[in-house]
């Protein structure tokens, strides 16, 4: 099942854009996850999964 983010499309372009200037990306998309889900720990179960994972890459990125 694909995301069900309605502006996937713009966050693919910004990362495309972000990684042709250089910049360390990651993109994960969670399938049937809605746009902002991420806001919404205790009611949308993929979004404590996504947070740990920004927060992973985020560690590795200033610590590096």
């Amino acid at each position: 099942m694909p995301t069900q983010d309605a502006v996937a499309d713009h966050g693919r372009r910004y990362a495309e854009r972000l990684r042709a200037a250089g910049t360390s990306v990651r993109l994960t998309e969670y399938p049937g996850a809605r746009h902002a889900f991420l806001t919404l720990p205790e009611v949308e179960p993929q979004a404590k999964a996504a947070q740990a994972e920004i927060l992973e890459f985020l560690r590795a990125a200033l610590t590096g």
